[in-house]
């Protein structure tokens, strides 16, 4: 990988960092309360969005049309507070739509389903909700946990819902009907920091406080491959899958101040991304697109860093 950008404008550490579906642009989102728009080839900041939350955010995602596909619809981002709401925003206007009120304590996560007609949303309340993008009136509202729900996430065809937590279950919920369709994990289990679907929506790759990311077959009840080499033992580190062709990746954040990739096969050693020199900065946020980009932020520096796959040195130890 090579670094590409060097990313400034937030005041406060990177909470959640996402590529926009066509990856034309880069969403970040911060504990200064603020979404920033950013080209990730030029590096220059596009849109600032604030004034929807009265606290820090933790986490973004994008919806509505982009330019590939839907050229017609606008742009949406909707982002998840410490203020207890969810802030829905027409990026092409730069301006806040909705909000979504209803959690009694700070949103930790939230999603679009892939035709952008329901947010999912989950936090410190213990329940997943379910929203409607047109009218932001609350779907369903599920009491999905023992702990705080730390991610949540739709299946590519959006029949299914993910969610984590740190009671160290995962869940797969209907989307239709709210109901549950499997439990991963057992209540000893370490808890979970992150989830995320596979793009071909067959597995889920899990991230918890015990320093290791599970590409789960979650039909079948079993884990298909682990990886470990980095450190996450206290804070929510993001994971995702690299869609990469013909050999995809999986890249999980960090408590020393990398991100680490793996090549998607059993036993295989990570590559690492020094994003800070601060050996004990989180690396909280990463976002990836199929081209090749790679995006990192901290918690306790403003800076995201954009790379790009060129060429790297497998770590060793």
């Amino acid at each position: 990988f090579k670094m590409t950008q060097s990313l400034n404008g937030h005041k406060k550490g990177i909470t959640s960092l996402r590529f926009s579906r066509d990856g034309t642009m880069l969403a970040s989102a911060s504990a200064d309360g603020t979404v920033m728009i950013w080209n990730p080839l030029d590096g220059k900041l596009m849109k600032t969005l604030s004034g929807g939350h009265e606290a820090g955010i933790n986490d973004i995602s994008w919806g509505g049309g982009d330019s590939t596909t839907d050229k017609k619809s606008p742009r949406l981002l909707c982002s998840a507070g410490d203020d207890n709401v969810i802030a829905l925003w027409n990026v092409d206007k730069g301006k806040l739509w909705k909000v979504l009120a209803g959690h009694n304590q700070p949103v930790f996560c939230v999603c679009f389903n892939q035709n952008s007609t329901l947010i999912a949303s989950g936090g410190c309340d213990f329940e997943l909700r379910i929203w409607s993008t047109r009218t932001g009136s609350l779907v369903k509202k599920i009491p999905a946990h023992k702990k705080q729900i730390t991610a949540v996430d739709f299946s590519p065809d959006g029949s299914l819902l993910a969610s984590s937590s740190l009671d160290g279950l995962c869940r797969i919920w209907e989307t239709d009907t709210g109901g549950l369709l499997k439990t991963l994990g057992e209540d000893n289990n370490p808890p979970v920091s992150h989830a995320r679907f596979s793009p071909n929506g067959k597995f889920l790759l899990v991230g918890t406080l015990k320093s290791e990311v599970c590409l789960w077959d979650y039909k079948r009840g079993v884990v298909r491959l682990s990886f470990r080499g980095h450190k996450c033992a206290r804070y929510c580190t993001s994971v995702a899958i690299f869609p990469l062709k013909p050999n995809p990746r999986v890249v999980s954040g960090s408590e020393d101040g990398c991100a680490y990739v793996w090549p998607a096969e059993k036993d295989s050693k990570p590559i690492r991304l020094e994003h800070s020199e601060r050996d004990n900065e989180p690396i909280l946020s990463i976002a990836c697109y199929k081209d090749g980009h790679l995006a990192t932020g901290g918690l306790n520096q403003s800076t995201i860093v954009v790379w790009k796959l060129k060429k790297a040195v497998a770590v060793t130890k």
